[in-house]
């Protein structure tokens, strides 16, 4: 099974990811790690990829190396690819895709900032993510529109993971 878990920034698919692997007993990959072992950092990844379209296409890139040469069951957490081209070329691998959906309150919820006055600050401007989130959410249906979804519905993680699990068993898509 080679499980590829998309979705918008913070709608919890490294957690719900890592989680499914330990329960399911296979590897696990986060293309966002995998960047910063490459590129050192995010920003140095974005400073070499200024461009949205080259930074899809590299992470397309990388996600092909592991789907085609990994042997092993694995379960990826996609970063965000907002470009319709770079999702079906990932589609049309050996692999199998699903979408975690949630609510923007839910995502809001789950954002952390770092800093003394993180809460001050998010709940300051919780418009401003809140729009962006919409935004997100508005992309995502545009691209993942091929990508079966699974909405955790403002469940806490181990809830979330375990409706993620409950799907992959009721679709058949885990080996036994």
């Amino acid at each position: 099974m080679k499980l590829l878990i998309w979705g918008i920034s913070n709608v919890g698919k490294t957690t719900m990811g890592r989680n499914l692997s330990t329960k399911l007993n296979c590897k696990f990959y986060d293309i966002d790690d995998e960047i910063i072992k490459i590129y050192g950092s995010i920003d140095n990844f974005q400073e070499i990829f200024p461009n949205d379209y080259d930074r899809f296409n590299e992470k397309k890139e990388l996600m092909l190396n592991i789907i085609n040469n990994e042997k092993e069951d694995f379960i990826m957490a996609v970063s965000p690819i907002f470009s319709f081209s770079v999702v079906e070329d990932i589609l049309f691998t050996d692999s199998i895709s699903i979408e975690i959906t949630d609510t923007k309150e839910a995502i809001y919820n789950r954002l952390i900032l770092e800093g003394d006055d993180a809460l001050e600050y998010k709940e300051k401007h919780k418009d401003h993510y809140m729009r962006e989130i919409a935004w997100d959410q508005v992309a995502s249906y545009n691209e993942f529109i091929n990508i079966p979804k699974v909405s955790i519905d403002n469940q806490n993680i181990e809830e979330a993971t375990n409706t993620v699990y409950q799907y992959l068993q009721e679709n058949k898509i885990m080996k036994k």
